[in-house]
């Protein structure tokens, strides 16, 4: 037998003798194979929930849906910075997480952009960074409960936009003939 062959053998054989580890650390704990369900399955599933799930799709090409949410979690992250910095009365801070949410014509064009396949969609996106200008203008007042006020009138369009719509991933020919648009989104 050749030396690599017999090395391998006696590596393989003293790996399953060794004893289980006592106190096993997270290096000791084996990862779990990666489940992978064939394609037709997988889109069963996404049918069935979609089925369920009676919200207006929102379709968003992939690189689409992953921006958007990045943004919304972005959204999120900036909403518990201003309620952390209200409880600290820190007015700089507010009007700086806030800034990150209020309207802007950026904002407006990605707003008008990724609404373009669902019927008012834009309208509820625009609402809500509307709102959220409301933050800053409170926090120049140095008043916290107008602060939570603004915030909590924020809030009631987020989840109000959440609770009409979801996203729903297409390819870029779905989203074309949904939009008119041809406009494909880069790789990041």
């Amino acid at each position: 037998m050749k030396p690599a062959l017999i090395l391998s053998f006696v590596l393989l054989a003293a790996c399953q003798a060794a004893p289980p580890a006592e106190n096993p650390t997270k290096q000791d704990v084996p990862t779990p194979p990666a489940v992978s369900a064939p394609v037709e399955v997988a889109n069963s599933a996404i049918q069935d929930l979609n089925q369920m799930d009676t919200r207006t799709p929102v379709p968003l090409q992939p690189m689409m849906a992953w921006h958007q949410k990045q943004n919304m979690q972005d959204h999120l992250v900036a909403i518990q910075e201003i309620v952390s910095a209200a409880a600290a009365q820190d007015w700089e801070r507010i009007t700086k997480a806030s800034a990150r949410i209020e309207s802007s014509p950026q904002m407006a064009q990605m707003c008008q952009h990724m609404g373009a396949g669902a019927p008012g969609f834009t309208d509820v996106a625009l609402d809500f960074h509307s709102r959220a200008d409301g933050i800053a203008v409170a926090a120049k007042t140095k008043d916290v409960q107008a602060v939570l006020e603004a915030t909590s009138y924020t809030l009631e369009a987020c989840t109000a936009c959440h609770a009409q719509y979801r996203q729903d991933v297409v390819d870029a020919a779905t989203w074309t003939s949904l939009t008119g648009s041809t406009h494909v989104p880069m790789q990041h």
